[in-house]
């Protein structure tokens, strides 16, 4: 999966490169984000930008209900250089809602059980730098929250690739692997031209 996962995103980030500016947000959402829009995961962070000067914002800005509304997916755009948390409502209600993550996220002063007062408290946090507590909005266990939170310096983990992981790392990489599928058949998809 790992080596076939490689080629299918290379050769995936290459076609991105010839596209207009409209098409590479469209095509990169779909595909990175296709653990979310497939409801595997409440959230994916994802941050539009090339090499060149485009305008990211005006064109994410004209498109995205367009392009989410139909699959039932939210955004909130976390800054203005186009850093947008792309969401499913109600398994981020979810995620947000076990004892552990609200624990969490009371310490670190944010009302609980009010989804989109939650939202706008971590993008007023966002204009302050990066927020740790955000892996509870991206669906990462909160265990490994927690953990990255109070040992964001040590050099030992286990199992990294989409977060860091201090828990459960058997289901961690079941994860990691229910992700990839889904970013691979997305770009497969894209690359075929559908």
């Amino acid at each position: 999966m790992a080596h076939n996962y490689a080629e299918i995103i290379t050769a995936f980030t290459a076609y991105t490169k010839t596209l207009g500016t409209e098409d590479f947000i469209r095509s990169t959402l779909l595909c990175f984000c296709a653990p979310t829009i497939t409801g595997l995961k409440a959230a994916t962070l994802m941050n539009f930008r090339r090499a060149s000067h485009e305008d990211m914002r005006s064109a994410w800005l004209k498109n995205a209900g367009k392009w989410l509304d139909p699959l039932g997916v939210k955004w909130l755009m976390l800054n203005e250089e186009c850093l947008v948390l792309i969401y499913r409502r109600e398994l981020l209600a979810r995620a947000l809602g076990c004892s552990e993550a609200c624990t969490i996220l009371a310490e670190h002063g944010y009302p609980l059980h009010d989804v989109d007062a939650c939202l706008e408290c971590l993008k007023r946090k966002f204009r302050e730098g990066l927020p740790h507590e955000i892996g509870l909005f991206l669906d990462y266990p909160p265990d490994d929250v927690r953990g990255f939170i109070e040992n964001r310096c040590a050099k030992k983990l286990s199992c990294p690739c989409y977060w860091k992981v201090y828990g459960n790392v058997r289901e961690a990489k079941r994860k990691f692997t229910e992700y990839k599928k889904a970013e691979c058949e997305a770009a497969r998809r894209i690359l075929a031209g559908e």
